[in-house]
């Protein structure tokens, strides 16, 4: 395979296409040449995030929830049917859970964050893979988290949902390269969004802005890594995470809960 995708004539669709994310990759995405099924549940926004893109990237906006299957299976029936196919399948539509002290901790957030982040990738993939299998072709983007390699205490069905993902995708992975399928799985660091800044953090946390991050987003689509990890500093930060024994992590997150947050731990 090339080692750079060119995305003129591509067709792309990201779903979550009206929040801040998601609406800074559809612009790049159709900045370089790729025609844009934008998929979000919020047709107000949806239809704002597209009216300023180019003619050429001959958007269609399609309202769903992505946890309903059968409103999975009509966006992707509606991209081929306009289109003909799908290239690229960007899951960008997620949701947080709630900041609360475990003895709190409602389970109707947990089920809601497990259905739309990890059942609804799986509904849109299980939709768009026979597709890209019979074309021989097609990229899967997933955007996971740092919270789905280590269990964040204050961001618990979250953290649950972001490890379901990246198990999911990396599971998938080894038998799709033969058959012409690639996978990406993306995690970010702190990006300037409402889930980000709504947490209650006691000391300002270093955000990058929406804007960088879907150029890091839009390079994984056009280089298709099997890991997208940004910026450096979170690779680092992933790294010491992801290896340091459990006792550490267990003590290092009893320390920092009731440092980090203004919330009961």
């Amino acid at each position: 395979m090339p080692d750079r995708i060119r995305l003129d004539g591509k067709i792309a669709v990201v779903t979550g296409a009206a929040g801040v994310i998601g609406r800074a990759t559809t612009e790049l995405l159709a900045e370089r040449g790729a025609r844009i099924v934008a998929v979000d549940r919020k047709r107000e926004d949806l239809e704002d995030a597209i009216k300023g893109l180019p003619a050429s990237a001959e958007p269609l906006a399609v309202t769903a929830d992505v946890s309903d299957e059968d409103e999975v299976a009509d966006y992707v029936r509606a991209a081929v049917d306009r289109f003909g196919t799908i290239d690229v399948f960007y899951n960008n539509a997620g949701v947080e859970g709630e900041v609360r002290p475990i003895t709190q901790y409602p389970l109707e957030t947990f089920r809601r964050v497990l259905d739309v982040n990890v059942v609804g990738v799986a509904h849109a993939i299980e939709a768009v893979l026979p597709g890209m299998i019979a074309r021989g072709r097609g990229h899967l983007v997933g955007l996971a988290s740092v919270a789905g390699y280590r269990g964040f205490p204050w961001m618990i069905s979250y953290s649950a949902s972001k490890a379901a993902l990246i198990a999911y995708l990396e599971a998938l992975r080894p038998g799709l390269p033969r058959r012409g399928v690639t996978v990406t799985t993306v995690c970010p660091g702190f990006v300037r969004t409402q889930m980000c800044t709504s947490v209650p953090y006691q000391r300002p946390v270093k955000m990058i802005e929406p804007e960088e991050a879907a150029r890091h987003l839009v390079r994984a689509v056009e280089k298709r890594p099997r890991n997208c990890i940004f910026p450096w500093s979170m690779r680092i930060s992933l790294a010491i995470l992801k290896y340091m024994p459990d006792r550490l992590f267990d003590r290092l997150m009893q320390w920092i809960g009731p440092k980090a947050l203004h919330v009961e731990f």
